[in-house]
């Protein structure tokens, strides 16, 4: 059966807490809220200094798809979610924290929400959603954060730090390249970038409730995801080069949806599944290789050479203003697959 959703998630320091929230997700899988059968679930350890690996391993084991992988240091959620979403293989991929203060009962909510957009993100300040908390401090700074991020950056979002976010997995692979904060305000550039490139955002409504043993703290950090949001902005975080690989066919060969599946599937087998996007530019394909090593690039320039010999492939680099100037984004980003309109 064909993995229908990779679900990350992220954890530091979280041996203690696991269990509790992995019951929550197997109460959700029991009430028909996630099929386990087509979800793999990947947990990315943060360098964690407790059992957090250990644990995680013995409590997964029994799921049908799944996956720990360990960070050798402690880089940042942002870090852990980028590497689950390079890891991952289904068409749409997801991340939810490793306490599942929200509960992931609304999984198909979110996941509905990438029928007609790029990115689902879970709010709990819309009107449908509830908030159990008695964290007075950490509610008001999160809402202030928030506040100062819309003004700031006119997202126009009411809660982009909610832990609960849903793309198609395409589109995840490009905004975790080009987006190299590790931290809390990892959430905050990414759908900047998303606005930026044109993509959709829908936000749905969740449940969330307090879970103890968080690891934010209420005044620190937002003061930290504030400062990394500004060095972003002011162009301080470096973002490594991104190759794309154009393919064109030659004269009198129709192009179009057989040229995409051909482009797809030389590369699903040249790139380990990698759901890697790709772009009909009208006539040619452009491939995006995100989060794709350099020496993997060249392979799959060379592969694609040689499977379409009677085709053009050039090879460049790009950069955030090139991805600007193909155009809005919105919808055009299929999968590198075996049928690569997935």
């Amino acid at each position: 059966m064909a993995l229908d959703l990779s679900l990350i998630v992220p954890a530091f320091d979280e041996a203690d807490r696991l269990a509790d929230g992995m019951r929550r997700l197997e109460g959700a899988a029991a009430a028909g809220a996630v099929d386990l059968e087509r979800t793999e679930v990947l947990l990315v350890d943060d360098g964690s200094t407790d059992a957090t690996t250990a644990v995680a391993e013995k409590l997964l084991a029994a799921l049908p798809h799944h996956h720990v992988h360990r960070l050798p240091a402690n880089r940042g959620k942002g870090a852990a979610v980028r590497a689950g979403v390079a890891l991952a293989r289904a068409p749409r991929v997801a991340y939810l924290d490793a306490d599942m203060a929200i509960d992931p009962h609304a999984v198909p909510l979110l996941v509905d929400g990438l029928t007609d957009h790029d990115l689902a993100i879970g709010s709990r300040a819309l009107r449908a959603s509830m908030v159990e908390t008695t964290y007075a401090l950490r509610s008001l700074m999160g809402r202030l954060f928030n506040e100062l991020v819309t003004t700031g950056t006119g997202l126009g979002l009411r809660d982009t730090q909610c832990g609960f976010k849903a793309f198609r997995t395409p589109v995840a692979r490009l905004l975790f390249h080009l987006v190299r904060i590790d931290r809390f305000a990892f959430d905050v550039e990414l759908l900047i970038r998303a606005r930026r490139l044109g993509l959709t955002v829908t936000e749905v409504p969740v449940h969330w409730r307090h879970v103890t043993g968080s690891t934010v703290h209420p005044l620190h950090d937002p003061l930290a995801m504030l400062a990394d949001v500004c060095r972003s902005r002011l162009g301080l975080v470096p973002v490594p080069p991104l190759t794309a690989l154009t393919v064109r066919p030659p004269d009198g060969d129709p192009a179009g949806r057989d040229l995409l599946q051909r482009v797809g599937a030389v590369l699903w087998a040249t790139l380990d599944g990698a759901p890697v996007p790709l772009l009909d530019r009208g006539g040619e394909v452009t491939a995006l290789l995100a989060l794709v090593e350099p020496a993997e690039a060249a392979l799959a320039f060379s592969a694609l050479r040689a499977e379409l010999d009677r085709a053009t492939v050039t090879r460049r680099s790009v950069g955030r203003d090139d991805l600007v100037a193909l155009g809005p984004l919105a919808g055009r980003l299929v999968a590198a697959a075996p049928d690569a309109g997935t």
